[in-house]
């Protein structure tokens, strides 16, 4: 079954569009509680289950690199097929990433099951990128991540800038992403 997985995922990095009409990322509008000048405040898990991560982790990992423009938190979850493709681009795009600026930060959403979060992870070949463990959801709700349900909706990237503001939500990725997550201004939703 993994073996099925990673093969899908990358017949889906590698197959040329059939189409004439490339699909771009599915730009959503910020939700309500994100039109502000930073992100709210929050706390996880981070990858080692034994230390917290909190929004003045990413301010430091920010003020560490001057380089960085901006930051895109990358909502997954271990159950999400999409997020395994969406990760597997961003693999490949790592060092593209850095080199334009974007942090990029991998964010669990929903799940408890470390074990199966960490597995996941390995599956798709040690990422690289940070890791925060949101198991209470913190995240969720007030990021613009459930429907008016409470269901989780994915794939999700929130991107903000240097300062931590939210600039843009982006919903199914498309033929642009990554370049869209440096590319694109935080202009209409």
């Amino acid at each position: 079954m993994r073996l099925l997985r990673i093969a899908i995922c990358v017949l889906g990095l590698t197959l040329p569009v059939t189409s004439a009409r490339s699909e771009l990322s599915m730009r959503l509008a910020l939700p309500r509680q994100l039109s502000v000048e930073s992100l709210p405040p929050f706390t996880a898990k981070g990858q080692d289950v034994e230390q917290l991560f909190q929004k003045r982790h990413l301010e430091k990992m920010i003020a560490q690199d001057p380089k960085i423009t901006r930051v895109a938190l990358v909502y997954f979850a271990t159950w999400c097929a999409p997020c395994a493709l969406g990760a597997l681009k961003l693999k490949v795009a790592k060092e593209t990433l850095k080199r334009n600026g974007v942090l990029t930060v991998f964010v669990n959403v929903g799940e408890t099951d470390v074990a199966a979060i960490r597995g996941w992870i390995r599956e798709y070949g040690d990422l690289g990128f940070p890791l925060i463990m949101d198991t209470k959801s913190q995240m969720v709700g007030p990021y613009g991540l459930t429907d008016p349900s409470g269901r989780i909706l994915m794939p999700r990237t929130l991107v903000l800038n240097r300062n931590l503001k939210p600039l843009f939500l982006l919903g199914t990725e498309g033929d642009d992403f990554p370049e869209i997550l440096w590319r694109l201004n935080a202009v209409g939703p």
